[in-house]
This record gives structure tokens, sequence and C-alpha cells, in this order.
């Protein structure tokens, strides 16, 4: 395998190459829409060149990749996640959205054992209409955020356990950010990281993803295991009829 000493720019069909390389994976995302901002580039540079033959830095512009941006949960251009490899398949190490360059430098220290795991500020609530008039997509919640956003929410909420390996979350994913839209001011749609939340996971007994929960009034009321998104919308419908 050559070494590569400079960010590789890649794109949905391509990045999975890359991701099958036998090194750990800086995945730099970015909005070429939006312009892109200098010394992000540059940081993402110097880290390719100083650890060259260590990693891999990808760059891929979600304006011709939206799937991509989807598969990572949506982050906030520019976006920085690191994937580390194990026996069998690629895990998500750390991830932040809205990113400096002393946040690259620290997420790569951490992908690379050499530093503690970068904090992640908490996700605030989604806007009821985002720039442009677009509704909002699914909110990402936390292990800390949990209770607040889900149990204590005022409306019903369907949850869900995903995580970026997984195949048939991926699949059903374009539908959760689907209803998110559809059903906003209704009904929350979120979604919980398992591979980043243990704890939340451990306590509902997710034992496959994806694992969809619908929660009523901090209650558990439904759940579906497996990639049917014919189910999701009667899950949320249900949880609008009035309580029996």
């Amino acid at each position: 395998m050559p070494v590569f000493d400079t960010p590789i720019t890649t794109d949905a069909g391509s990045l999975k190459k890359v991701l099958a390389q036998n090194l750990p994976v800086v995945l730099y995302l970015y909005d070429s829409r939006q312009g892109n901002s200098k010394p992000v580039e540059d940081a993402f540079a110097k880290i390719a060149k100083k650890h060259a033959g260590e990693l891999l830095v990808a760059r891929v512009d979600v304006a011709a990749n939206p799937d991509v941006h989807r598969e990572y949960g949506s982050l906030p251009t520019p976006a920085v996640l690191t994937l580390a490899k194990s026996m069998f398949s690629r895990k998500l190490k750390s991830q932040a959205g809205s990113i400096r360059p002393a946040d690259i430098r620290a997420h790569v220290d951490y992908l690379l054992d050499r530093g503690p795991q970068p904090a992640v500020p908490e996700p605030s609530p989604a806007p009821a209409k985002a720039a442009g008039g677009e509704r909002p997509a699914a909110q990402h919640v936390t292990d800390s955020n949990f209770k607040q956003v889900v149990l204590n929410s005022k409306v019903p909420v369907l949850v869900d356990f995903w995580a970026p390996w997984c195949a048939p979350c991926r699949m059903i994913a374009p539908v959760i950010e689907q209803m998110a839209q559809e059903y906003a001011g209704r009904v929350k749609v979120v979604k919980l990281n398992v591979d980043e939340n243990p704890k939340i996971a451990g306590q509902f007994e997710v034992r496959s993803i994806p694992t969809l929960i619908l929660f009523r009034d901090g209650r558990a009321l439904e759940r579906q295991v497996g990639a049917n998104p014919r189910v999701i919308r009667d899950m949320i419908e249900e949880s609008l009829l009035p309580s029996r």
C-alpha cells in the first residue's frame, strides 16, 4: 500500500476502498457550497504529512455526497470523524462538527491513543424551522441528555438506536430523516449512536441494531428490531392516538 502524506479526496463510491485499508482513518467532511476554511484545510494537510504511514486522511464534499453526510450523522460542517480499524469492521472512535484546527489535533491524538477523548458539546434541540424554511432533521442524543430530551419530553419520541458501521441502519436513515421532518412539532424523532452511548443502549436492552423504540410520557411503548421502513410511520401514528 502506498504511503499518503496528503489528504485523499474521495466520494461515496471510493470511500469504501479507503476504509478497507489497514490503517486508522481521519475523515474530513466539508461543504463546498459554504466555502472551505483554509485553517481547517491546512490542519488536515499537516496531520496527513506528520502521520503518513500511521493513518489516512480522507476528505469528502457533502454537497456532492449527501448520503455520506447522512451516514455519519449529518454533523455540521466542517466535521471530523476518526475511525479505528478492528478485526472485522471499522469502528467510529470520535466525531465533532463545526471544528477548528485544535479540535482536529485532539481527535487525531485520541485516535492514536496519545491523548484523552475530546469533549463533545451537548447537542442543542433542533429549531422548529431551519434556514431556508426546511424542517429540522433527526436530533442526535447521548447518554447524558437522553432523560431530558426523551424521557421528559411533552410529545412522543421515536428513538433510532444505530451505529455508523451498520448497513441496515444506513438503509432506513432516509426514512428516519423524512419522519423527523414530516412530524416536526408533534413527535420527536431522534438518533442514539450505541457505540458512543452504551449506557442508554444497555438500559433499554438494545441487543441488535437498528432498534426503534417509541417513548411517551417517559415510558417505552413499542419496539421494532430490524430495518423495516414500513412500520416506522405506523409506530409514530400509534403514538399520537389518545392514551387508553
